[in-house]
């Protein structure tokens, strides 16, 4: 009995992601309002009722979408491993692994898009507060053992990241086109390096003059 309740449990989660794969890819194909459940049970060959047996609504398993695939939620574990003799240097390492991995599923920027446009991005603070927990661990246990990040303000840090790894991406993602013929221009071509200095610089330069604030705040 105990052994049938653990696959029965197993079937249960295993349906329950492929759910959620189906509707991440249709969201993004689509759009939210766009996409009906029959076409996510149909997609994975499950009849249509079969959502709710795991999901109480579309709109619930918008969230575990998500929860599952927003790409802040790569920024805590790319942080992890993001190296540099300075705060600057970590930055742009972390932003750079940061691309990296998104190049691997760039169309997740969609479930962004989808969240600011047809939720009007009510569940970016709860994304938000999720990730800058995590965020804030990482960057605690890193301190302990790497003296450049002793004294780093973790707000400003995040910020930073998510700042310039957004930006970037959607200053230079979102204009070159699908072919990356502009990308054959030399102005785009060490853009990143450009940005990175223009945005850091200004960050660190008005942080610096107002320390006080950014400490009491952290």
């Amino acid at each position: 009995m105990e052994n049938k309740n653990q696959d029965y449990q197993l079937r249960g989660e295993q349906t329950r992601q492929e759910l959620i794969n189906a509707a991440c890819d249709l969201f993004i194909l689509n759009g939210f309002h766009a996409t009906t459940t029959r076409q996510i049970t149909e997609k994975i060959k499950l009849v249509a009722g079969a959502l709710y047996n795991h999901f109480d609504s579309k709109t619930a398993l918008f969230e575990a979408v998500l929860n599952t695939y927003h790409p802040w939620l790569r920024i805590p574990e790319v942080l992890s491993k993001a190296e540099g003799n300075s705060v600057e240097e970590y930055i742009r390492d972390a932003t750079d692994k940061l691309l990296e991995e998104w190049d691997k599923r760039p169309e997740l920027i969609r479930l962004h898009l989808i969240e600011v446009l047809e939720f009007n991005g009510q569940h970016i603070p709860a994304l938000f507060d999720k990730t800058f927990t995590k965020v804030s661990q990482t960057i605690e246990e890193i301190q302990e053992s790497d003296e450049k990040l002793k004294d780093v303000n973790v707000r400003l840090l995040y910020r930073a990241v998510l700042g310039l790894f957004f930006g970037y991406l959607m200053s230079d993602k979102g204009i070159v086109d699908n072919e990356n013929k502009l990308k054959e221009n030399s102005f785009i071509e060490g853009g990143f390096d450009y940005f990175a200095d223009a945005y850091l610089y200004g960050l660190f330069s008005q942080n610096n003059d107002q320390p006080d604030k950014d400490i009491k705040d952290s």
